[in-house]
């Protein structure tokens, strides 16, 4: 299964981009996980583990084995302030490696964001990545919204 989500993000490119790769800035899928580690830089890598718990109210098929829900992935493209591609892998995708691009366009009124996730399983878990996508644009959104 493949996703598409995009949203206008009310910021230009490179700030907007800047934030969703950050952290500690509301945002991008790292923002808020228990522990990170990224190198963003063609062939750098990314971990991110969020709290199960927090993960199980969103998506009931997470196991409740305590600790952390890992996320990992490889850049396998960086272009400031366009955009970037990475591989993706989870228990939300089964352990499958997934690709993702997130493009930064700049338009009137701000950045049009793009989030093109492919191969996702076609499942209950692969579906909760769209969940989650919209979330996430939503958060960047008002981020960017609330500095205006």
């Amino acid at each position: 299964m493949d996703l598409k989500l995009s949203r206008l993000i009310p910021g230009p490119a490179g700030e907007v981009f800047d934030v969703w790769f950050d952290p500690k800035s509301p945002g991008g899928p790292w923002h808020g996980a228990k522990k990170v580690m990224m190198s963003v830089a063609v062939d750098g890598m990314f971990y991110f583990g969020i709290d199960r718990a927090q993960a199980r109210s969103k998506t009931p098929g997470i196991a409740d084995t305590g600790g952390l829900l890992g996320h990992f992935g490889r850049f396998t493209a960086v272009e400031r302030p366009r955009g970037a591609r990475h591989t993706w892998m989870s228990e939300y995708t089964h352990g499958i490696e997934t690709s993702v691009s997130v493009t930064f366009d700049p338009c009137e009124g701000g950045t049009q964001m793009t989030i093109d996730h492919r191969g996702l399983p076609d499942d209950e878990m692969g579906h909760a990545h769209e969940r989650g996508w919209t979330s996430l644009l939503a958060r960047t959104a008002e981020h960017f919204a609330g500095t205006r």
